[in-house]
């Protein structure tokens, strides 16, 4: 990335996973489509990452990083579409990350698959 205010890699993952995070968190009429839609900005972000870059990113860390972003305090309140109890890995791959092909809904819907249901 040319631009020193380019964000990083790694920062457009983790908050690629935070956004679909939230949107499973959340109902789709109150702020699950604004997550959707943020989701769906970040991953146009990663198209223009060399594929390179993303492969030498520590998946399973960034997801950890997204699970405490997406669960902060101040977004609680929202919270209630699912009892939050996510997988320990991340459930998505990359290649699911950066494709334009795999439907953002489509990964929200697993997150709130893989998710203890109350």
């Amino acid at each position: 990335m040319a631009s020193e205010d380019a964000a990083k890699p790694a920062d457009l993952v983790r908050a690629f996973l935070a956004s679909l995070l939230k949107a499973a968190l959340t109902s789709e009429e109150g702020h699950g489509r604004q997550w959707r839609e943020e989701a769906a900005g970040f991953r146009g972000q990663l198209g223009q990452v060399d594929a390179e870059a993303l492969d030498r990113l520590k998946l399973d860390g960034l997801w950890w990083l997204a699970l405490g972003d997406a669960t902060a305090p101040e977004l609680r309140p929202e919270e209630g579409q699912i009892e939050f109890a996510q997988p320990k890995t991340c459930p998505i791959a990359m290649p699911e990350i950066v494709s334009a092909e795999v439907a953002i809904d489509g990964l929200v819907d697993r997150l709130v698959k893989s998710a203890a249901t109350g």
